[in-house]
Parts: C-alpha cells; structure tokens; sequence
C-alpha cells in the first residue's frame, strides 16, 4: 500500500513538473510574439533559434514549424562534445555524420559583452543577472569579459590580486550555482598566448565546453608571453578583438555565431549632433564611420569622453568588418549601451533583449530628432551594414540627366528596373518614365547590389523648384530587413533637409510609416492619393548639410496655403509610371 502510495504522488510530482515546463515554454512563445512588432519578426526569431527549444509538447503550436527533437539532439551534441574533448580526440571532426546517434547541426549563438564596471551598483547587477537569464531563455550564450583598462600597468601581482576580487564578486552578482535557477560562472584566465605581439587563443574547448553545458565564461584579460616568457595584462579592446577574431577563424562551419557584440558603458552610445548629444540610435558603418569620426572631433564633447567614445567605435569597426570579411554575411550586431539601461528587465524597453527578438532598436534611426514624439536613447545599434552611392549635380561633371548616369555606367539601367519592379510588384513603363524624369533628376540613392534606391525629381510650381520623392524601392527579399529603409530614408532626408514631398496611395500600408516622418499630410476626397511633406522650411528638421540652406529660411516665416496648393499640383500631376 505505501509503494502505491509513492507511486502515486511520484505520479503527481511529474504531472506538476510537466505543467511548470509546458507552462514556462507557452509563456515564452507568448512573451517573443508579445515583443516583436511584426509577424515578419517573430518568424524570423523563431527560424533562426528554433533548435535552441523543444516545442514538440505544445499542441497549440503545431502551426510554428520547430524541429521536434531539438533539444535531445542539442542535449546528445553536448554530451558527444565534452565525451570526445576528454578523450583526447578532435571534437569537431564528423561531429554531425552518421555515428550512434545523427545529430542536426546546434550552433551556439553567441553574445560577447564587455562590461565597464567600477561604477555599476549591486542594483544594477541583480538586473543585469535577470538579463542574463532572460538571454540565456531566448537562445543566447553569452561570454563576459570584464574592463580592467582602468588599472595601472606597473603591477601585474596587485593587479592580479584585484582582478580575483573582482571575480569572486562577480560569482556573487551573478548568482550562486548552487541554487536552482541562478546564472551558473565560470573564471578563465590564461587563454591566450602572445608572439610579436599578437594574442592568439590557444584552445578553443576552454570556452565552448563552459558554453555548452549552460556556464557563462567570464575571461580574465591575462596572456602569456612566449617572447618575454611572463604573463602580462591586455587592454580590453584588444581582447575582445583577439576573442572575437579566433571563435571566427577557429570555428567549425555552423558549430557557432557570433550574434552580438555588447559593451556596456556609463559613457553609453555614440553621441550625436543631430540628436543633442544624445546616442546615434543606428550606425551604418560601410557609409557613415569616417562622417562620424570626423563628427566627434569637432569639440561637441570632452576630451575624455570624445576618447572614449572614439575608441568604442573604432573597436567596434574593427571587429565587425573582420566577422564581415571572414563570414561573408552581416549578421552580427554591435551594441554600445549602459549599465542601467541593460540591467532594465522589460523586453520591450533593454535593447539588447529587444535587438536579440528583432534585430533592430527599439525606435528608428529615421524617425525626426526634432519632433517631441521621439525618444532620446543612450544605446547605439551598430552594423556594418551595406554600401550607399548617393549621385547629384553638386558631385557630377557633366550635365546631370538619368540618361549620362546609364550611358556612364554609373548607374545598372536594368538592374534599377528590375529593383523597381520587385519592389512594386508591377512592370515598370520604362521609356515614358525615364523620359519624363530624365532631365529633372535631383538625387540618386543606389543602397547595396542594389538592394534598394530612391530617386528624388525636381519639380515645378508657380516658379518654385520643389524636391519630389519619385521612387522609394526596397526588394522584396530585403523587405524584413532591419535597418535598411532607415538608412535610405536618411539619406533623402539629408540630401533635401530644405523642402521634400512625396505622394503614396491612400491603400498603402506603409503610410503610417511615412506619416511618422513627415511633418504634414493631405488629401483631396477624390483623389486616390496621400500627400506628404517635410523640410526645414517647417522647422522640423535640422540639415546636417549646411550648402543645402537657402538664405529665405532664415526668415522664419511660410505661406503654408501656397504651398500645399503647390504640393497638391505637382502630386496630382504626376502621371502614374507603372503598367
């Protein structure tokens, strides 16, 4: 009878411990479709970290197409791993052909963080530590290297000593392993060894077992120096590049990626100009490092900071362009943000969290810094991102017509059709529109292959020259991607800050996107279009580009009548360009 008894309550306990895991996986899928904003985004979450979950219990769920045993086989690959590694044998080789078991490719997606943290209080590590787990729960394994930049260099025992310390508070920060739901840590030191003054690491399993068995490595910035036969300490910018640099060179195809890199700095972001010093919210760094480099330069900020910030970017740059060159693909995203804002415990209000759901910030780099709606941030996004070729009259020798850029080469006549066409879903009329638009060009915007452009016309009114948005084409594969109309809305922004105005039909979806960013829109009730506008001439939007400004702004004043009477010509006017 007491054996039916156990029996019976083991029976119970299980049932229970289903409900709570059942329970914890339904609120995580809720918790990505509650954080992510569009069902493109959720999509693409749950596409790129499906094996890092089992979802296979939740009948609700059949419609999300998750491998059904993920997470036995991420379980079987983990243990097939640390098997080999203590064997003695090369942990990688055949590791997903046929053996007892056939294993589906798991890769670690990695997060690599470097933390500044003198000034960071027990407050704020308790909810960074709650990021942490919340990361951990979404796919992420992170790797933490902590900023000793601060230290004197003539020391290496006290030093040494502190760094201990500092270790041993770390584990008590993060939580205690012992306890069941707390961040399980792990100290590495001496990974790398130096020759000529170039860090290599010298084994790669030091870092991935801890990885793999759910332990966040914190590594010590201590080399070993084969030229001098010591150890010595290396600045933290180097050590993050050298780590960055051997988990690429060093990896397995698909056995991992890194998916974030994240310094966490009082100082914050990139400051910004255009947004009064606060952070850039979004850096494209293949078109605007140098510009902004040059921008931190010019006494905006302190000395000090201006180092600081000069030198997160530079490392940023270095590191992003090396994954970038080795990978071939732009997955990885830098992240420069504070302590207090990561240890915010709101999907929706951490950037880093909200970046890992949907790969972009939490507002758009394009929405206007002037108006009141949008929010100042301390937390810069960073890609390397994508090539841009901005063509007009001030940078053309010739007469600028769309015609002398096809016949120069300068511009893929075909390949911009084909764009347009994608991008619409229609078939271009090609002679009448290019004819139409040949001689009144004003600015063309080539982002990528290709992968997206705009095509800005001057236009006519009672005398005035008006800049029009004629075409604004993104590909329909690159749709999703986050960032990339940011980047071309921008550029037309700061290639006409004086006066923009552009038509989108009243159907169109993304008008609310574009009503973000104007700062008026109209509409006749007959007319199948939504009129929008935009400049400096309504003070809502600061040039970045000083030649553009025209001495009548200074007057302060605008005959808002005339103009939308002009605005509703030209729009209205425009015969429609596709078939």
């Amino acid at each position: 009878m007491s054996k039916l008894k156990s029996l019976n309550r083991q029976f119970i306990s299980n049932l229970d411990t289903h409900k709570v895991v059942t329970d914890a996986k339904r609120n995580l899928i809720l918790s990505i479709l509650k954080s992510t904003t569009t069902k493109r985004e959720a999509k693409n979450y749950l596409t790129k970290y499906q094996n890092q979950f089992d979802f296979s219990d939740l009948d609700a769920n059949k419609n999300i197409k998750i491998d059904e045993n993920s997470l036995t086989k991420k379980n079987s690959q983990r243990e097939l791993f640390i098997n080999r590694y203590l064997n003695q044998s090369n942990p990688f080789i055949n590791i997903y052909d046929n053996e007892e078991v056939k294993l589906q490719k798991v890769p670690l997606r990695l997060a690599i963080f470097k933390i500044k943290f003198p000034t960071i209080t027990i407050k704020q590590w308790k909810g960074i530590a709650e990021t942490f787990k919340r990361l951990i729960t979404l796919g992420i394994s992170p790797i933490i290297m902590l900023d000793y930049d601060h230290l004197p260099s003539d020391s290496f025992k006290n030093n040494e000593l502190y760094m201990i310390d500092q270790g041993n508070k770390m584990l008590t920060y993060l939580g205690r392993p012992e306890e069941e739901g707390d961040l399980k840590i792990t100290l590495l030191r001496s990974l790398f060894t130096s020759r000529g003054g170039h860090p290599t690491l010298d084994s790669l399993e030091q870092i991935l077992i801890p990885l793999y068995q759910g332990i966040i490595p914190i590594i010590q910035p201590i080399v070993y120096n084969a030229d001098l036969c010591k150890q010595e300490f290396l600045s933290s910018d180097t050590l993050l590049y050298g780590l960055s640099s051997a988990l690429i060179e060093k990896r397995t195809t698909d056995l991992l990626s890194i998916e974030k890199i994240v310094m966490i700095d009082p100082s914050g972001g990139i400051p910004s100009i255009e947004r009064h010093q606060t952070s850039h919210v979004f850096i494209n760094l293949s078109q605007e490092y140098s510009d902004i480099l040059s921008e931190l330069y010019i006494g905006h900020i302190q000395p000090k900071n201006r180092d600081t910030h000069v030198n997160n970017l530079n490392s940023m740059n270095s590191i992003l362009t090396f994954i970038y060159q080795k990978s071939g693909n732009d997955e990885t995203t830098g992240i420069i943000t504070t302590p207090e804002i990561m240890s915010v415990n709101d999907d929706q209000l951490n950037p880093i969290i909200y970046n890992v759901l949907t790969d972009r910030a939490i507002i758009s780099s394009s929405l206007p810094s002037t108006n009141n709606r949008t929010p100042q941030l301390s937390t810069t996004i960073i890609k390397k991102g994508v090539d841009v070729e901005i063509f007009d009259a001030d940078d053309y020798d010739k007469k600028f017509t769309l015609h002398n850029l096809f016949n120069d080469g300068l511009v893929d006549k075909k390949r911009l059709v084909e764009l347009l066409d994608d991008s619409f879903g229609k078939k271009l009329d090609v002679d009448p529109y290019f004819d139409r638009i040949n001689e009144n060009i004003a600015t063309v915007v080539i982002v990528g292959d290709y992968d997206g452009a705009a095509i800005i016309t001057w236009e006519y009114s009672e005398g005035d020259k008006i800049a029009y948005l004629d075409k604004f084409a993104i590909a329909k594969k690159n749709q999703g991607l986050p960032g990339l109309a940011d980047v071309i809305f921008k550029i037309i922004l700061q290639s006409h800050p004086v006066e923009l105005i552009w038509r989108s039909r009243k159907t169109n979806p993304v008008n609310k996107w574009y009503f973000e960013r104007c700062c008026g829109c109209m509409s006749a009730p007959e007319s199948q279009w939504k009129i929008f506008y935009t400049g400096e001439i309504f003070d809502k939007k600061i040039d970045r580009f000083k030649k553009k400004r025209k001495s009548y702004l200074e007057s302060g004043t605008v005959n808002i009548d005339k103009k939308l009477h002009q605005y509703s010509e030209i729009c209205e006017g425009i015969t429609p360009s596709f078939k």
